[in-house]
């Protein structure tokens, strides 16, 4: 099974969906066995430089040695560090390399011819109308496109010995705002009315129109008006936009062919151009040859306005569940549950293992911190993991997957994992992360309607937020619980401090003395003060430390194990027997004297005294407390003496 990468970039959180659809339609065609898989960004979307950083992170993650061809979309890409990237990963891979739309190193070429095929429009405006003057808005001065009709516009016009200035040159992007802003540049220059306005695309012109009316003028009768790319607007718009039309798919069909015709041994050109047709529409003072069919326009836009609002409602619905999930695979659960729409042959979640491991990590660390900088923001983790994967059981049946396919839970890279041997299969790669922080990504099998539709850039708006909430959340949790459970330990020995000892065995005391007697166990450890004084408060601790290991170590889980503060040390726990207390005791002290071996204090040691409660009595616990710390000073007493 050969496979493709399709590496491109939205425009506007937009998917590109003719050059999937183009694609697969010849591998359809072929029957050959092909699979494609997609990594798409809309790295262009936000003004926030760091989520776009984070988007673009998307083309890090295949390891393009591994496909058999790969096709580039960067057209939209606005950023040059990460076109020279891309393009450098391409050409290491060693395999043919395709750009759509955007002539990149010595890759082959695929798309429009944009320099000849805007020239062809302003040739139509000058020998069928005669016009001799131009007002030119186009779209961004960096866009590859845009520079080539820019190009072609001016060789044609010095071809003809027509003048033209800077000046008659307005450079925006590609929306309808560009064209209101751009009319409203030329007006407010105080320049005269042109014999016709050439646009960079429909988009503009339309804007244009706009704004010429709210000054009275309109098209054809004050000047001439063009657009390019024969989008629904250019056809259902009044007048009638001229636009140049062409087939977006047949870009991506041009691309699978290509590839085949490689594999096959064959060398073909550089450059591929796909068709063009002019519509020299109202707009240019041309009959409409087009009986555009207003009422089926219409009635298709209805329908198209019922779904989105259904699906709208539904994406409310889901932000709302989502508020409910504990986890990120509920989370993806929820995304099924509530949206009837989001029907595809698979979906996966692949997560970095820091998202749960952040507990861990910080658990181990003296260092009350979480930073968001363990997450990746160039390329991905070596081993990441599945955290939800769904796969439709009716189409699991007809694809020949492996078992450990199916059941992998540590992913290192896509493959083996994402391996299908249906040809024609295509598998939509999005990233997801925090920022610039990258968390992980969705996968989707055989899903590109969803891409034509434009519903997953609303899906994964609000599974991010959803997934961004719960993450702060549970580690705002995480470090309230830590921040509790520093106010009552003490930070040299971990053990209870006096705040904890007031807090859980008040609680321990009162909830189980009526049921059960209790073991009050007091310890001191012996010549402190001493080791202190003459070895240094460093050694102190360590010698502190020493006995707080060795009762912890020898306690059970249901006991509290107190620091009262300096050398004094407590043991609550459940009454067993004598012999019992009296091994436990015993196994402290060695414990404490291998300890003080260890590091230099030979004859470490600790005075202990203990108590039972008795159920039937109404002492406190603070009653208890003292006879325990009575009997153990006894034996201190005594320690002394015969050191005398």
């Amino acid at each position: 099974m050969r496979k493709i990468a399709l590496l491109m970039d939205g425009w506007k959180r937009y998917f590109t969906f003719a050059w999937p659809a183009g694609i697969l339609q010849r591998i359809h065609e072929t029957e050959e066995e092909v699979s494609l898989y997609i990594f798409d960004s809309s790295g262009n979307w936000s003004h926030d430089e760091k989520y776009n950083e984070g988007e673009y992170n998307i083309f890090r993650l295949p390891n393009l040695s591994e496909f058999d061809g790969i096709v580039l979309d960067l057209t939209n890409v606005e950023v040059k560090s990460v076109i020279e990237e891309v393009v450098n990963l391409a050409r290491n891979a060693g395999v043919p390399v395709i750009s759509i739309g955007k002539e990149l190193a010595d890759f082959y070429y695929v798309g429009l011819d944009n320099k000849n095929a805007i020239a062809g429009m302003v040739q139509h405006l000058t020998e069928k109308h005669g016009c001799r003057t131009f007002w030119f808005i186009m779209g961004s001065e960096d866009n590859y496109e845009n520079c080539r009709r820019v190009e072609g516009i001016r060789e044609y016009l010095d071809r003809q010995g027509i003048s033209w200035e800077e000046e008659d040159f307005y450079y925006g992007n590609y929306e309808f705002q560009c064209g209101v802003n751009g009319f409203r540049h030329f007006m407010e220059s105080g320049r005269k009315l042109p014999d016709a306005i050439v646009c960079a695309n429909d988009n503009i012109a339309v804007g244009v129109c706009e704004e010429a009316a709210k000054a009275g003028y309109h098209a054809p009768e004050d000047f001439l008006i063009t657009g390019f790319d024969n989008f629904d607007k250019a056809a259902f718009y009044t007048p009638q936009i001229t636009t140049v039309s062409h087939v977006r798919e047949e870009a991506g069909y041009l691309c699978a062919q290509l590839l085949l015709d490689i594999w096959n041994g064959e060398q073909p050109p550089k450059f591929h151009y796909t068709d063009v047709e002019y519509k020299f529409w109202e707009s240019c003072g041309c009959s409409a040859d087009y009986r555009r069919q207003d009422r089926q326009y219409l009635k298709g836009q209805i329908i198209y306005q019922i779904e989105t609002d259904e699906f709208l409602e539904d994406i409310i619905s889901l932000e709302y569940e989502l508020l409910k999930c504990s986890s990120f695979s509920q989370m993806m659960n929820c995304v099924l549950k509530c949206l009837p729409s989001m029907k595809c042959d698979a979906m996966y979640l692949v997560m970095d293992p820091e998202m749960n491991d952040f507990k861990n990590r910080a658990e181990n660390s003296e260092v009350f911190m979480i930073e968001k900088e363990n997450y990746c923001i160039q390329g991905y983790p070596n081993k990441m993991t599945l955290e939800f994967s769904y796969e439709d059981p009716e189409i699991l049946d007809k694809l020949k997957l492996q078992p450990e396919q199916m059941h992998v839970r540590e992913l290192e890279g896509i493959f083996p994992v994402f391996d299908c041997q249906e040809a024609g299969a295509n598998f939509l790669f999005l990233p997801l992360h925090f920022r610039q922080w990258t968390i992980g990504y969705i996968v989707l099998r055989n899903a590109v309607y969803l891409m034509e539709r434009q519903y997953l850039h609303h899906i994964l708006g609000a599974l991010l937020k959803a997934m961004e909430n719960l993450n702060r959340h549970e580690k705002l949790e995480w470090m309230n619980d830590r921040l509790s459970n520093l106010y009552v330990r003490d930070t040299l020995t971990g053990m209870y401090n006096r705040m904890g000892y007031r807090k859980f065995a008040g609680t321990l005391f009162d909830d189980r003395r009526r049921a059960n007697n209790l073991l009050i166990l007091f310890i001191d450890l012996d010549r402190l003060k001493f080791i202190n004084d003459n070895l240094g408060h460093d050694m102190g601790d360590i010698a502190i430390r020493a006995v707080a290991d060795a009762i912890k170590s020898t306690l059970n889980e249901e006991g509290i194990p107190v620091r009262l503060g300096g050398d004094e040390f407590l043991v609550i726990c459940e009454e067993m027997p004598e012999p019992e207390i009296t091994a436990m005791i015993q196994s402290i002290r060695q414990k404490v004297e291998r300890s003080g071996n260890q590091v230099g204090l030979s004859n470490l040691s600790i005075s202990a005294g203990y108590v039972i409660t008795d159920k039937e009595s109404s002492k406190k616990l603070e009653d208890y407390v003292n006879e325990a710390d009575a009997i153990m000073y006894q034996e201190k007493k005594e320690k002394k003496a015969a050191r005398k």
